[in-house]
């Protein structure tokens, strides 16, 4: 029995099912902000039980439907039950009653910076271990369900398309489709009105599944005023309601032009574009760029922007070239070579700021190969290495004889199957994407190797040490003191074993209170190293305290 052939359409739905699959079976919990310390320290033994639990991350979080637990040796929960914020970086909880000897267990669940959701749990000892409750960090620990993985990806790859669709859009009719019929440019611009209409469906329920996948609960759950309500306060959620918003602007605005005769005037069109320049900058906002600088958010906007032209672009051009059906090759003449300029520069663009986003996320040639991030990133450049040829072998061959209405019947379908393996390979591409945003930068998989971490006593004062990374350099030095601040702090570095040292840097104030940070030490060699910490108070009162750190060679 012979089957049907299976179109171009099916062939693109087929492959996105998969790769969202493939992409759902990771849980959207992994650690992109990462936990440096806690108080009490993770697996102390402490003298006398704290008044609080308090936990540290390199970066802000957010505590929308997230909790920090704390169960004693029967599997009872000891803490006051509300989280508070001593600052962006920590979350803290109560502790309700004197804890007695034994061993403690925290459990926790935050939303990361970049707007994914994390957990973890860990243990502290009060005088001495004793039994702890089985369940319980696993139970946290646990990941969404593969329902509610499959959610919130593929809504993130549906948000993304939508978005690069939008944009694309937008830009290919101002700048290269100006040739094409009327009737052709009303059909766009219905197709240009749904993209938004979607993408503005896609981002209210992407508040939802975040719901689902920060909450740990299920898709169906998440539909809840509560949840809702939750999400929409934090970042991810005002970003998401500002997209709508725009999605719905320039699909209103859309319907009014084709009202109108389909033909936009010049106010609409600047409006177009502002809104598409605001779509952009969108998921930088809402993502890691944000708490990355200036420099990430600026590239992420720029990589997004260049994505949007050339993916989005193209779609549309192809459309108005199937759609202008006997007219389709005049409209080629005329609109495939201004793609083709818009497309260059899109793909310098895209150069210059892939290379400075992979810097800032990846850091390390190891963390290319080693991490998650790393390997979804070399996927993604050894997808885009065949979207350079097609589009070099077009550029080159294809635009010149299109250009001068030359192209045999032969080179003219070559240029139509060309553009949609383009396609094709754009749409995998963007799921490829879908897992990027959603896999921890590959700069904190290679910091997990674990900070250390030491209390210090420097005469009246009490400092919490932390090392993070404990693996050779580049490193940070966190100092937090207990109750008292000395006026200036100093660190000398060195390796004894090793001949180096003592290298010498000073803490300068952090954004906590009490806090001093060396951010630019670099032990760079394994060892043995000795920390020798001097703190003024004063003009006359010198303090002094040398403390052995262990820096172990990268697994």
């Amino acid at each position: 029995m012979n089957r049907p052939p299976i179109g171009p359409a099916a062939r693109c739905g087929v492959a996105l099912a998969i790769a969202i699959a493939v992409l759902a079976s990771a849980a959207p919990a992994l650690a992109h902000s990462t936990l440096v310390a806690t108080e009490p320290r993770r697996d102390a033994i402490v003298e006398h039980p704290p008044d609080r639990v308090l936990l540290r991350f390199d970066e802000p979080v957010e505590t929308a439907l997230g909790s920090v637990s704390v169960y004693d040796g029967d599997g009872r929960p000891v803490d006051g039950g509300d989280i508070v914020r001593p600052t962006p970086e920590s979350v803290a909880v109560a502790i309700d009653e004197e804890l007695a000897r034994g061993t403690y267990t925290v459990a926790w669940r935050v939303i990361s910076a970049d707007s994914d959701p994390i957990n973890g749990a860990w243990v502290f000892h009060v005088e001495a271990p004793g039994p702890q409750p089985s369940g319980i960090a696993a139970e946290v620990l646990e990941g969404a369900d593969f329902t509610v993985s499959a959610f919130y990806l593929g809504g993130r790859f549906l948000d993304f398309l939508f978005l690069l669709l939008c944009v694309g859009g937008i830009s290919a009719l101002v700048l290269a489709l100006g040739a094409a019929s009327i009737e052709v440019r009303r059909r766009l611009l219905k197709a240009l009105a749904g993209s938004a209409i979607a993408l503005g469906i896609v981002a209210l329920l992407g508040i939802v599944f975040q719901g689902a996948a920060a909450g740990g609960i299920g898709v169906g759950e998440a539909f809840s005023a509560d949840v809702v309500t939750s999400v929409a306060e934090t970042r991810f959620g005002r970003l998401s309601l500002i997209r709508a918003a725009i999605a719905a602007v320039i699909a209103v605005m859309v319907l009014l032009v084709l009202r109108a005769g389909g033909r936009m005037s010049r106010p609409v069109t600047v409006a177009a574009i502002l809104l598409g320049l605001g779509l952009v900058v969108t998921p930088g906002l809402s993502g890691h760029a944000s708490v990355s600088g200036a420099v990430a958010l600026v590239a992420d906007a720029a990589h997004v922007q260049a994505a949007a032209v050339w993916v989005g672009g193209l779609a549309f051009v192809v459309a108005a070239l199937v759609l202008a059906r006997d007219d389709r090759w005049p409209l080629a003449a005329s609109s495939v070579p201004r793609f083709s300029t818009m497309a260059v520069a899109s793909v310098a663009i895209l150069v210059v700021a892939g290379t400075v986003n992979g810097y800032l996320q990846v850091r390390a040639w190891r963390g290319l190969w080693e991490t998650q991030y790393g390997v979804l990133l070399l996927v993604k450049l050894g997808l885009v290495v065949p979207l350079l040829a097609l589009g070099a072998y077009n550029n080159r061959y294809a635009v010149p004889r299109l250009r001068a209405q030359i192209a045999s019947a032969m080179e003219r379908r070559r240029f139509l199957r060309f553009a949609g393996a383009e396609l094709l390979v754009m749409a995998a591409v963007v799921g490829v994407t879908a897992g990027l945003v959603n896999a921890p930068p590959a700069r904190t998989e290679v910091a997990m190797h674990g900070p250390y971490e030491q209390e210090v006593e420097l005469g009246p004062l009490m400092a919490h040490v932390t090392v993070m990374p404990a693996t050779p350099g580049p490193n940070e030095i966190h100092l937090q003191f207990e109750d008292e601040q000395p006026d200036a702090v100093r660190v000398l570095a060195s390796l004894p074993e090793r001949e180096i040292g003592p290298l010498r840097y000073r803490a300068r104030r952090g954004d906590e209170a009490r806090a001093l940070v060396v951010e630019t030490a670099n032990l760079s060699v394994a060892g043995d190293w000795q920390l020798r910490i001097e703190a003024r108070r004063g003009e006359f009162d010198l303090f002094t305290e040398t403390i052995s750190v262990p820096i172990d060679e990268e697994s």
